[in-house]
């Protein structure tokens, strides 16, 4: 891990940073609490209460009194997947999951900047969208992937694309929540998927004290003694607009029905007023809510995606229902799309054009399963990007990678660029055997090795020595914590020549037996750990 305490400043390196908000009494605590780190390489923050979060995305963390900002800076492939991860909860069906994907790709594409003037895009709650800070499923970043790219878009701008969990039976206007957003697609109109099981119910018991808290705490002053809380106005959809608190002094008082719900479940919990359609009534001091739905009801219902899904409907035609009159479109100006033969999927934007990997890595993918002696379990899906620059915008990898691995996607830069280069076959080849390696690694198999035995299963010859070769505990700290291209190319340089020196002592099978079984303790204090004498490897360009 790397940081800095301005852009300018000097880099440090460690193992550990602790940053902590000072409590600032005088304008030199205040200046001394308004410190900034910049963080490279791979970090894992982990805050004293809330969750942990493991990434490698540069990280900016402000220290005002009282407080901690955090802003991570990641493409918005991975921003969708951690938001998807985190709005879904028990999402069953593919379908619905890429309708949601592509839901909070619109929304972020639509909504970018909303806290520009903080000095970041978006907040992680439900203010912008929730964003879940852990690792997300290969459910989720199949999801996501599949959808790469596609937004929403209505007569050529990017949709406005609301989304809430239950609508009860009936989406809402935009503008019953909203009195500024008037899009036609954002319409009130019958969802009979979100009602198919029966619909959630929900009843709620609040006193006259407690309303008047909750509406004190969010700045209203509600009249003095009132007897009655009644329903004045509806929307078209059936949801209250607005309420009346009467009976006391002054003897009315509107109030919107959207203020109260946000007010009383501020106070006392998120799931109290779940929506604005129920009824109401008064009763000895008390007042009895009866309602349906949860959330907003404005755009796409979470809990019809998911039945509609169950029907088997795509994710096309779910977010055509909830938005009606807009299409899918591609940043990549033209739709992503899927092509798939026995082992692969193909995600391109041209597939035709890139249909030609299939017999190149059937080939590759049946050699290496042959090697090592065991087959991959699942698709592997292959991901062409049409230029360098959406390979390097979407994966955040920089353009000296040819092609990354994550989870069970291998994405590549233009197959035309790799062809180019001639480095197509050693690319896909080094992928495939990192999936075989990653499939059977436990967990605590070290990086180091895993790393040196997929380069020496791609290429068994050992490249020629570089300079300063690197133990088996320096390669590891490097491909833990990160660092800069020139320390990353000599660990997996330095990887390279360990892993073959142990098999030349203990053969090949010895080691893909490690991968689950652990390394043997007399393995790991071997001399063979340490660089090889007269070492000077040049760095085979590893593409992954």
């Amino acid at each position: 891990m790397h940081w800095r305490s301005c852009p300018a400043c000097p880099e440090q390196t460690g193992q550990s940073l602790t940053v902590e908000s000072a409590k600032a009494s005088t304008l030199a605590a205040t200046k001394d609490a308004q410190k900034e780190f910049l963080i490279t390489g791979i970090y894992k923050l982990q805050p004293p209460n809330g969750p942990t979060f493991s990434s490698s995305f540069p990280l900016r963390i402000q220290a005002p009194a009282g407080g901690l900002v955090i802003v991570v800076s990641m493409p918005i492939e991975q921003y969708v997947e951690h938001v998807v991860m985190a709005e879904t909860g028990d999402f069953r069906n593919l379908a619905a999951l890429e309708a949601m994907a592509v839901a909070a790709r619109s929304y972020a594409k639509r909504f970018n900047g909303q806290h520009s003037k903080e000095g970041f895009d978006f907040c992680d709650s439900t203010h912008c969208q929730v964003f879940y800070w852990r690792s997300v499923t290969e459910r989720i970043r199949a999801a996501a992937e599949a959808t790469s790219g596609e937004y929403v878009s209505y007569q050529g701008k990017v949709a406005a694309a609301f989304y809430h969990q239950n609508c009860g039976g009936t989406t809402a206007a935009g503008s019953e929540t909203w009195s500024q957003v008037s899009e036609p697609y954002l319409s009130v109109h019958p969802d009979p998927y979100c009602v198919s099981s029966g619909g959630l119910h929900w009843k709620t018991t609040l006193t006259r004290e407690q309303i008047d808290r909750a509406l004190g705490m969010s700045g209203f002053e509600p009249p003095q003694n009132w007897l009655k809380l009644e329903v004045s106005f509806r929307t078209s959809s059936q949801r209250v607009r607005t309420l009346n608190l009467s009976g006391g002094n002054p003897a009315g008082f509107p109030l919107s029905g959207s203020s109260l719900r946000s007010a009383v479940n501020r106070m006392f919990g998120w799931n109290k007023i779940r929506s604005d359609l129920y009824d109401l009534r008064n009763s000895g001091g008390k007042i009895l809510f009866s309602g349906h739905g949860a959330g907003h009801g404005v755009g796409l219902c979470q809990v019809g995606a998911e039945e509609m899904a169950r029907q088997g409907k795509t994710y096309k035609e779910i977010l055509s229902f909830y938005y009606p009159g807009t299409q899918v479109s591609s940043s990549e100006g033209e739709a992503w799309q899927k092509r798939s033969d026995e082992r692969f999927d193909l995600i391109s934007t041209d597939p035709e054009a890139d249909l030609s990997i299939f017999p190149v890595a059937e080939r590759l993918l049946r050699e290496a399963e042959n090697d090592v002696g065991w087959r991959l379990p699942f698709h592997v899906r292959l991901q062409v990007f049409r230029t360098l620059d959406s390979y390097r915008d979407t994966t955040g990898q920089p353009g000296w990678v040819a092609a990354s691995t994550r989870g069970q996607t291998i994405r590549l830069q233009p197959i035309a660029d790799l062809r180019r280069r001639s480095i197509l076959e050693p690319t896909l080849r080094h992928e495939l055997y990192h999936l075989l390696v990653e499939t059977r690694a436990s967990r605590g198999t070290p990086l180091w090795f895993r790393e040196g035995l997929t380069l020496y299963l791609a290429n068994p010859t050992v490249p020629e020595t570089t300079p300063s070769p690197m133990t088996a505990d320096e390669i590891e700290e490097i491909l833990k914590h990160g660092d800069t291209r020139e320390n990353r190319e000599r660990a997996y340089a330095s990887a390279h020549p360990i892993v073959a020196a142990l098999v030349k002592q203990h053969g090949k099978p010895a080691l893909l037996g490690w991968l689950s079984d652990g390394l043997p303790a007399d393995v790991l204090r071997s001399p063979a750990l340490s660089p090889h004498n007269g070492a000077n490897q040049q760095p085979p360009k590893k593409p992954h």
